[in-house]
């Protein structure tokens, strides 16, 4: 299979969904649901392509395309590491080539922080992520330490980030 007809076949794993859309732990069940696992070999093509940080514990959940961009791909998994859960926006050329990839949800534990983020991308690429953080032993969370962040996803398939004051 050709490297254009594979990259063909990994899109197929990943549902159009309409935006806005919203990405929280919650979500990734309908994800699960919807989508059919992806083969070891397409995540090995076109996911973990110049990543040393995966380890034998590493999962991919295929979760959506995002609409209406042309002369890009641009597609959200799910990625489940150790202590780390994370969605991923992540931009391709048309061959399959990655332009572009950040994190724009999840829970991570750093430390004795735990580090909690939501993610609603709009009909316009606007990526707005709250994130907030608690000690590990800390039984409530505080709303007031939480940021905004806005990315953008440009028609170039690069991300763009600016934080919100």
């Amino acid at each position: 299979m050709t490297r254009s007809q594979s990259f063909s076949a990994f899109l197929e794993y990943f549902s159009e969904e309409k935006l806005p859309i919203t990405l929280t732990e919650e979500n990734v069940t309908y994800f699960s649901n919807r989508n059919p696992p992806i083969p070891q070999e397409l995540i090995r093509r076109f996911i973990a392509q110049n990543t040393t940080e995966d380890d034998e514990y590493t999962e991919y959940i295929a979760c959506c395309k995002i609409p209406k961009t042309d002369k890009i791909h641009a597609l959200i998994y799910w990625k489940v590491g150790l202590l780390s859960y994370e969605y991923v926006l992540v931009t391709y050329n048309k061959n399959g080539v990655i332009i572009d990839r950040k994190v724009v949800a999840g829970t991570k534990l750093d430390g004795n922080r735990i580090i909690h983020s939501v993610a609603t991308i709009d009909e316009n690429w606007i990526v707005n992520v709250v994130v907030g953080q608690q000690k590990e032993s800390e039984k409530l969370y505080d709303p007031a330490g939480s940021k905004n962040v806005s990315l953008e996803l440009m028609a170039n398939g690069e991300i763009t980030f600016t934080l919100d004051q």
